[in-house]
């Protein structure tokens, strides 16, 4: 009778596979909320103002802005101002392909944050995906504000009102994309799950950007990766045709009892040439301790076990 046995750790299969989750959230979902942020004010219910603006210039702007390569920093010596001029001393996004725009920060007073807890994005807001409603205002259409990221960091409104605001007009060598260094209205930390609106002129007619974010919707895919461990277990023709089944043994004389723990016989209804067990529950152990399983794989209904050719089942755990 064999009870353990070893699992062949070379036919062991271990891949990653990234997955998506579509979040449709609200200004009233769980832990949704914006912050409204104005430089130097003095406000306390305005938010916790200059302590906001700070946090985020020198965790993300810092070098964003030829502020302060030119003027910020002539008081400083050479190697702290080159510190705070590299892109790398920020969390900003480096990326080969693309450029995250940071110059809307330094004098733009008036800024939006809406940090979302990362148990709706897991390990990063995916890119291309965010989206953004405003709900609070309309154009003279009554069309509402709407945010996307471009895949690069930046935000950018596509149904802004071109006469308004940000939009630049074509002309020339001008680069009048909606989502260019011109007319970017924000950004987006896809891993820090903060999105940050810095625009502060008009979206369309009266209604400015610095108006958007008290009543909104937000949509976006979250990644997770998965990672996928794979076991095969081989069962050979002539192992694990035992039961340890405790409804099959045999009872004492005058007792209709089963006898659980101290006969080793079997019932005579199972101990023919034909009777072969089923496979219910498959146990994995760690080496040098067979008490506790650290994986139990329940089949969906029970397997015979054959005693004529070779068996092998393939347990998934996903992580």
């Amino acid at each position: 009778m064999y009870v353990f046995g070893e699992i062949d750790k070379s036919s062991t299969i271990i891949e990653s596979n990234t997955v998506n989750y579509t979040q449709n959230l609200s200004a009233s979902s769980a832990g949704i909320q914006s912050v409204k942020i104005v430089k130097n004010s003095t406000i306390v219910d305005f938010a916790q103002n200059t302590n906001y603006w700070d946090s985020l210039n020198v965790l993300f702007y810092t070098s964003g802005s030829p502020v302060y390569s030119n003027t910020s920093l002539s008081s400083l010596n050479v190697v702290e101002a080159n510190k705070f001029s590299r892109p790398s001393s920020n969390l900003s996004i480096q990326q080969r392909i693309g450029e995250q725009y940071l110059t809307k920060y330094h004098n733009y007073n008036k800024i939006t944050l809406i940090p979302i807890p990362s148990k709706y994005y897991d390990e990063k807001i995916k890119q291309g995906s965010f989206e953004f409603t405003d709900l609070n205002n309309t154009d003279n259409d009554g069309n509402n504000p709407i945010i996307i990221d471009d895949g690069f960091g930046n935000l950018y409104s596509t149904n802004a009102n071109s006469n308004f605001g940000t939009l630049t007009a074509s002309h020339g060598s001008t680069n009048n994309s909606i989502s260019s260094s011109e007319n970017y209205v924000g950004n987006i930390f896809y891993d820090k799950g903060l999105v940050v609106l810095t625009e502060t002129g008009s979206w369309s007619g009266s209604v400015k950007y610095s108006d958007l974010a008290t009543n909104y919707n937000l949509k976006f895919d979250s990644v997770n990766t998965i990672t996928t461990h794979e076991y095969s277990v081989n069962l050979l023709p002539q192992q694990y045709n035992y039961s340890t089944n405790y409804t099959l043994r045999e009872t004492l004389i005058g007792s209709n009892d089963y006898v659980k723990y101290s006969t080793p016989y079997l019932n005579a209804n199972f101990t023919s040439s034909d009777f072969q067990p089923y496979i219910t529950t498959i146990n994995l152990y760690q080496k040098g301790d067979y008490d506790t399983p650290i994986i139990q794989a329940t089949l969906p209904k029970p397997i015979r076990k054959s005693d004529k050719i070779n068996m092998r089942f393939k347990i998934r755990l996903d992580l």
